[in-house]
């Protein structure tokens, strides 16, 4: 089978409704992540979605891929950092998500009415700027699950910066 994908802007109108839900979305994680006592500090976007400001749409009646990262204050940041996913899974669930599932780097989802998916990758930031990937998943064992160093934004920079690709 051949894959074929398509990218659009965020200015194309396909990617209106996209745009609009993750929009939605993202208020509701935030206030519930606050409410939760681990404020969302800032976010952004990874993926071709963050490179390129474009989104990945397959021909092949698959799906927009919305990649959107969560920063929290390392202060505010449980040992366990399945406990943070399990707050943005709630929401993707209550909004009636299909498939919310804590995966080892994110929580992902899919949109039940729109070919539309998203992946929320939490992060923690230490005093220091360095940020913390949430790793593990929901029923994987204590020795699983860990913070671990990562630089999302330094490789955002890097693969923005390349001229030979």
């Amino acid at each position: 089978m051949l894959f074929r994908s398509f990218a659009l802007s965020r200015r194309d109108d396909a990617y209106k409704t996209a745009r609009e839900k993750g929009a939605s979305l993202l208020c509701e994680i935030t206030a519930a992540m606050k409410d939760a006592g681990y404020e969302v500090q800032r976010h952004f976007r990874q993926g071709s979605h963050s490179r390129l400001q474009t989104a990945i749409y397959s021909h092949d009646g698959g799906d927009f891929d919305i990649d959107q990262a969560l920063v929290i204050k390392s202060g505010d940041a449980p040992d366990d950092p399945v406990t943070v996913k399990k707050v943005v899974k709630k929401v993707l669930e209550d909004r009636r998500f299909k498939n919310a599932t804590i995966k080892t780097p994110c929580v992902t989802a899919d949109y039940a009415s729109q070919p539309l998916h998203f992946d929320y990758p939490v992060y923690k930031e230490d005093v220091f700027g360095d940020l913390h990937l949430a790793v593990g998943r929901e029923h994987s064992n204590g020795g699983s699950r860990r913070w671990e160093h990562n630089d999302p934004e330094g490789l955002i920079d890097w693969l923005t910066a390349r001229t030979d690709y």
